[in-house]
């Protein structure tokens, strides 16, 4: 018999129907699409603030006062256990619904949603906690963001490893993104191994590609694309350095540009550089492209940008921490280099002048993503369920 499902995401929204524009966005929102096809009937608890077209009988919503931020995160979100509307909201979805599952996103509130569902409703549910990193050694980026407050690092430095530690203790089962990321759990937490269960990153390679873009006028043209988040040191460093380095270094192929895009990405142009911005169709834009070039030199856990690529089966040119945590086998699925040099540029404009071998990359790149991370893969994952 199916079960019923609870699904809280603290501080993104799931989108059960349309494409997810981020990473930690996409990730829980194709795992709820799991749990949701295994499940008698299911409810999403949600910020308000993330209401849109996509909201639905379905769904209850709670006030995370998102006017404050630590670490671009709503403060009801981070101290989702202090936040008395997400107990009124947790409270009023367990009288209604009586789950058998409840997955929560990351580490934030998985505290105070034990001791409501375990302690005061008294029920037998299992708690299943995903995490889209290991939080505390993402923590270590963060402390490098020169846009963050120093005083908001210093406090995530401090409380982020008791609420990952906290989380890990009270939880039914983890579900890590990566091999490397269930063995830092163990090794620093101590977590239980037989609780971790490991599900790589997920991708509807069909929806990637459907549909025709209209942003390439002459082509002859070669993009090479980058996108993600802005407000992540990693992705700003990598913007930067196609900007100010890689950008210049191509100036003299009059057919060739740089496209990036992503929320918050501000907009610019130049002879060798396109920034759109926010785009919200993002495998419309990258159908159009011909190359990713992914020049990331910081981050932590696996880069869902890059499966992204292989979706749309662009080749890929990237550092290995680009590659971290993917099955890429270098000159076979992309072009890995240990960091952004003179190798990295001339991966670039080998790809530029050789477009059998953007062909041969790109398809192997998508079979791949068909082969590991196909989302419909996964969908019959039903001892998650308990």
């Amino acid at each position: 018999m199916k079960s019923a499902v609870l699904i809280v995401s603290p501080h993104t929204k799931v989108r059960l129907k349309t494409t997810p524009t981020e990473g930690v966005e996409s990730r829980i929102s194709y795992l709820a699409r799991i749990f949701v096809k295994n499940s008698r009937e299911f409810l999403i608890i949600e910020p308000s603030d993330l209401k849109d077209h996509e909201k639905n009988h379905n769904r209850v919503y709670f006030y995370a006062f998102d006017f404050i931020k630590i670490k671009n995160m709503r403060l009801g979100s981070y101290f989702l256990s202090l936040n008395p509307f997400y107990h009124y909201a947790l409270f009023k979805s367990l009288k209604k619904y009586r789950p058998s599952v409840i997955l929560i996103s990351q580490p934030w509130g998985v505290f105070s949603t034990y001791l409501i569902v375990k302690k005061i409703f008294r029920l037998n549910s299992r708690i299943i906690q995903d995490s889209h990193n290991v939080e505390s050694e993402y923590a270590k980026i963060i402390i490098k963001d020169s846009n963050i407050p120093k005083v908001i690092k210093l406090f995530y430095l401090i409380t982020i490893g008791f609420i990952e530690k906290l989380s890990l203790s009270y939880v039914d089962c983890i579900i890590a993104i990566s091999h490397k990321n269930k063995k830092t759990f163990i090794e620093k937490y101590r977590a239980i191994p037989e609780k971790i269960i490991v599900i790589p990153p997920m991708i509807r390679v069909k929806d990637s590609l459907e549909g025709h873009g209209k942003l390439k006028k002459d082509k002859h043209q070669v993009w090479a694309v980058f996108h993600g988040i802005y407000r992540t040191l990693q992705n700003r460093e990598a913007i930067n350095i196609i900007k100010n380095k890689l950008a210049r270094e191509f100036k003299k192929y009059k057919n060739f540009q740089f496209i990036i895009f992503g929320k918050g990405v501000p907009k610019m142009k130049n002879d060798a550089l396109i920034s759109l911005g926010f785009v919200k169709n993002v495998h419309s834009v990258l159908r159009e492209c011909d190359i990713a070039v992914v020049p990331l030199i910081s981050g932590e856990g696996v880069k869902l940008k890059v499966l992204d690529y292989m979706a749309v089966g662009l080749p890929i040119v990237t550092t290995k921490k680009g590659a971290e945590g993917l099955e890429l086998v270098n000159n076979k699925h992309a072009i890995v280099v240990h960091e952004v040099n003179g190798e990295f540029v001339r991966a670039i404009k080998y790809l530029i002048e050789n477009p059998k071998i953007r062909k041969k990359l790109g398809h192997n790149a998508r079979k791949l993503a068909e082969k590991k991370y196909r989302l419909n893969k996964f969908m019959g994952l039903n001892h998650l369920l308990g």
